[in-house]
């Protein structure tokens, strides 16, 4: 059985090239979706300003 050494060289290096790609496209992704869970976050909610209690004599 013989083995064509550049047949499998090009399919080395496509295959390095897709991980590298599929890595940064990961990468990326996960950026954005941290970004929009931040972004979607329940933020606390602003209390209405305490009514000052009528003066009594």
């Amino acid at each position: 059985m013989q083995i064509d050494y550049f047949i499998a060289g090009i399919v080395i290096t496509l295959l390095t090239v897709l991980m590298i790609w599929i890595v940064k496209t990961d990468r990326k992704d996960e950026r954005v979706f941290e970004q929009k869970i931040i972004g979607q976050e329940l933020k606390p909610r602003e209390h209405s300003k305490p009514q000052k209690a009528g003066k009594t004599i």
